[in-house]
């Protein structure tokens, strides 16, 4: 076999053999990708793959050449590719999701639990009562039956599953990995995105093989009926809840809870302090430093794990084969305690290719090791493909192999012949800084990998990362090691287990100390808005030029234009685009109110920040998405309508991701009768926000030919005991066109409006309180000569119907729970709306 240079020039100079696996895991990708965009039948791929292994057949017996017999095997394995995508996605005969009707449908449905029972929690700086409703449990059925009016009948398929509850304090009740379980709720189909920019939930549901979700509110709907009905995945399980159980020793509860999350991966246990407010934010501050995966069980921690083997080996000086031995078993036992999380098992297998090479004396091919873990995950599973967390553990080792030698050479000045390195090898010693560069180098060339698919996902930018890795790195080794001697030393000799624990606490009170430090630094992360995939193509392919650039003959002139010309194109392109005429954006949150205000000037306003209160996450999962994808990264302005946590819980989170500087609310808005006001107040102004009251007759000033101005609350009457009755309402005038938001104003408070003002106008109405009142709306609607209403709300279970005075007075009534985002621009040509679900056109013209 031919010897070829796989290294670019400048990395370490190695000289490594032809890796043929790599070509077939990149046809492999191929094939999945093809048959997810272009779609086609199982069967029909299969019979591509069988006419090109016929091919194949044919040539190979004609002694073609190498080259012309790769046509037909690179043919063979894109098909292969697509057959197995297509046969994870399609859904059997008998799929669970056939019972669903319209909507959704109450069944009991029974199957084997193959994802353990886990805890969520509401973010810290969302506004909710402190009531256990906002937690969820969630789990993971492989059903085998359902229950249907009556009958019990054959269903397969995975059924994702949700308990409106928090898990039992005795632990009683709930089920474990690998029981039967049978769970009466109300079956339904993954809800689509009803907001521009959110997360495609129903496609990465499928693509794992889920078509249907079940929710009920409590536990007493989940009955155990099975126990250690699938005795592997119960084992399994078990071995994670005894390794959990050795935490337990841990003394302070941030230790206790980071431990288990870094080397565990139970970030559900990280939200110890769950409901109170004044405690840090741990797992905040891991996000926005950008070292969130530290807390989610990665290659990174099975290559910990490895790393204290080999330690270990090391000091006992045992020889390859017992060390490789040794490797293997630790990271396999790691792996099912972390109940053979996917992340792991990828690690996993890399590393027991590894350790099999270094047994058997062979070569080690990284790249061969590589593409065989790519190609043995993704025939288990073929949808991983498309998730973040393989994207960046495959997409971070590929730049540890090729840019670790680039970035030491560059930022180091390191040459490959380096004396004082050499020296210190061949002594077997490395010295503190040769460790600090190794890493910092490691952290770099990660992060060089890592930091366009993060901003291209979760739109954040962490540029401490590569320093917190630096200095987090021999913290969380000593963690590990120092757990995993709790586990095995402390479950054999429980005597030990309190001393022992001593290791994993301080060093994870010292990981929370750092993190929250860096966390506070002025400007350590920032928030971008989105951009195209087209976009991420161009960053790395000048990432991979950049690394290449010697072999394909790229001068450092021509490199550095085309890196300016691409920076100058994406500014040129990106940022938001100001409308020609006030856009109007109604989110779809809910039963709750979100509202953007685009003007032609450039300045945006939110017209409330809340959402339903079971819509925890709604700032980050939905609101803040929609903003991105508009290209809005600022917020000039947030008008508050009323003191209700439907109209203003999310505004802190958005605050801090579009730099928030100022907050309008009513004069009704502090009322000695609430607590809750005061909170969001003080917490605002805790953030450098100016609060200001704004009431009727007040004028938003800036918005050069558009005019904004407060209608209500005024007098006595908005300030009755009824805090709706109080609400602000604004109205918004541009090219003779009328947008009146009207808060949650109940029948009195729409009376006194309408006295107080004879002559309001407005084309297009936000319905006042989600949908109530229909009749008073009604009044409210011929007063105002509106042609179009929005209704704010979610649709339910069982939407109402319209009522039947809209058709009767030729009112358009747009609905967000069942239309999604409304989006309506004021022209001269009248009020043109845009729903995002049916991505339908109307117009509503207005000629008053």
């Amino acid at each position: 076999m031919r010897e070829t240079d796989s290294n670019p020039p400048g990395s370490d100079g190695s000289v490594r053999r032809y890796e043929p696996l790599a070509p077939a895991a990149l046809a492999l990708v191929a094939g999945i990708l093809l048959g997810e965009f272009v779609g086609g039948g199982m069967l029909a791929w299969c019979g591509v793959a069988a006419c090109a292994a016929g091919a194949w057949a044919v040539l190979r017996r004609r002694r073609a050449a190498d080259r012309t017999l790769l046509v037909p095997l690179s043919i063979l394995l894109v098909a292969a590719g697509a057959a197995r995508y297509r046969a994870s996605v399609e859904a059997p005969p008998d799929d669970a999701a056939r019972f669903i009707r319209d909507g959704s449908r109450v069944v009991v449905v029974e199957g084997i639990l193959v994802r353990s029972v886990r805890q969520t929690a509401p973010p810290k700086d969302v506004f909710l009562p402190s009531m256990p409703y906002y937690m969820r449990s969630k789990l993971v059925l492989e059903c085998e039956r359902a229950k249907v009016d009556g009958r019990w009948l054959p269903a397969r398929g995975r059924v994702y599953t949700s308990v409106r509850s928090p898990l039992p304090e005795t632990g009683e009740g709930v089920p474990h990995l690998g029981d039967r379980v049978r769970v009466l709720g109300r079956l339904t189909r993954p809800m689509p995105p009803s907001n521009p920019g959110t997360f495609d939930m129903p496609t990465y549901f499928r693509r794992q093989g889920i078509r249907a979700c079940l929710y009920t509110d409590h536990w007493e709907a989940v009955t155990v009926v099975g126990p250690a009905a699938d005795t592997l995945r119960w084992v399994v399980g078990a071995m994670g809840r005894w390794a959990a159980g050795r935490f337990e020793r841990i003394q302070s509860p941030e230790g206790r809870a980071v431990a288990a999350a870094i080397v565990l991966g139970r970030r559900d246990l990280l939200r110890f302090d769950a409901g109170q407010t004044e405690q840090a934010d741990i797992e905040r501050a891991f996000i926005v430093t950008g070292t969130a995966h530290f807390l989610a069980v990665s290659g990174f921690s099975v290559g910990l794990a490895a790393a204290v083997v080999l330690l270990v080996a090391r000091l006992l000086s045992l020889g390859p084969r017992p060390t490789a031995v040794l490797a293997a078993l630790v990271v396999l036992a790691y792996a099912l305690v972390t109940e053979l999380r996917l992340p792991v098992v990828r690690a996993t297998i890399l590393i027991w290719i590894l350790c099999a090479a270094w047994m058997l004396g062979r070569e080690r091919m990284r790249l061969n090791a590589l593409a065989t873990a790519v190609l043995i995950v993704l025939l288990i599973c073929p949808g991983d493909l498309f998730t973040t967390s393989f994207q960046l553990s495959f997409a971070v080792v590929l730049g540890m192999f090729w840019l670790v030698g680039k970035v030491e050479r560059r930022v180091f000045r390191r040459r490959p012949d380096d004396e004082v390195l050499t020296r210190a090898r061949r002594r077997g010693a490395f010295s503190a800084f040769h460790y600090l560069r190794q890493t910092a180098a490691l952290s770099l060339s990660a992060a060089l990998v890592a930091v366009p698919l993060v901003a291209y996902r979760f739109h954040l930018v962490g540029w401490l990362a590569p320093v917190a890795s630096v200095v987090l790195a021999p913290l969380v080794f000593v963690l590990v090691a120092g757990s995993m001697a709790l586990v095995l030393v402390g479950g054999v000799a429980p005597w030990l287990g309190d001393l022992l624990a001593a290791v994993p606490d301080g060093m994870a009170r010292a990981i929370v100390g750092v993190v929250t430090a860096l966390a506070r630094v002025p400007g350590g992360h920032f928030y971008t808005a989105g951009f195209s995939w087209l976009w991420l193509v161009v960053i790395y392919g000048l990432l991979a030029a950049w690394v290449w650039r010697e072999r394909i003959g790229l001068s450092r002139r021509r490199l550095a234009i085309a890196v300016l010309a691409a920076a100058g194109a994406f500014l040129w392109n990106g940022g938001h685009r100001p409308p020609r005429q006030v856009r109007a954006t109604f989110l779809s949150v809910g039963s709750a109110n979100t509202n953007l205000l685009e003007l032609p000037n450039g300045r945006t306003l939110l017209y409330d920040a809340g959402s339903s209160l079971s819509f925890a996450r709604a700032a980050e999962a939905a609101i803040a998405p929609a903003l991105w994808s508009r290209g809005v990264e600022r917020i000039d302005a947030v008008f508050l309508s009323h003191a209700h946590f439907d109209h203003f819980k999310d505004v802190l989170p958005l605050v801090e991701r579009f730099a928030v500087q100022r907050v309008f609310v009513p004069p009704t808005f502090l009322r000695k009768r609430l607590t809750v006001d005061n909170a969001v107040i003080e917490m605002l102004l805790a953030r450098g926000v100016d609060v200001t009251f704004f009431g009727a007759g007040d004028s938003l000033a800036g918005t050069a030919g558009t005019r904004i101005r407060a209608v209500w609350p005024r007098g006595k009457a908005s300030m009755t005991r009824e805090i709706n009755d109080g609400s602000l309402v604004l109205e918004v005038f541009d090219h003779s066109r009328w947008l009146l938001l009207t808060g949650d104003l109940e029948p009195a408070g729409m009376a006194a409006l309408m006295k107080a003002e004879p002559f309001l106008r407005a084309d297009l109405l936000l319905w006042p309180h989600h949908g109530h009142a229909e009749e008073d709306v009604h009044r409210l609607v011929r007063h105002t000569c509106a042609e179009a209403l929005v209704v704010s709300a979610a649709r339910g279970w069982n939407p109402r119907p319209l009522p039947a005075w809209l058709a009767a007075a030729g009112v358009t009534c747009y609905h967000t729970g069942r239309d999604g985002t409304v989006t309506v621009e004021l022209g001269a040509e009248g009020v043109l709306a845009k729903v995002f679900r049916s991505q339908s056109q109307g117009a509503c013209r207005a000629d008053k």
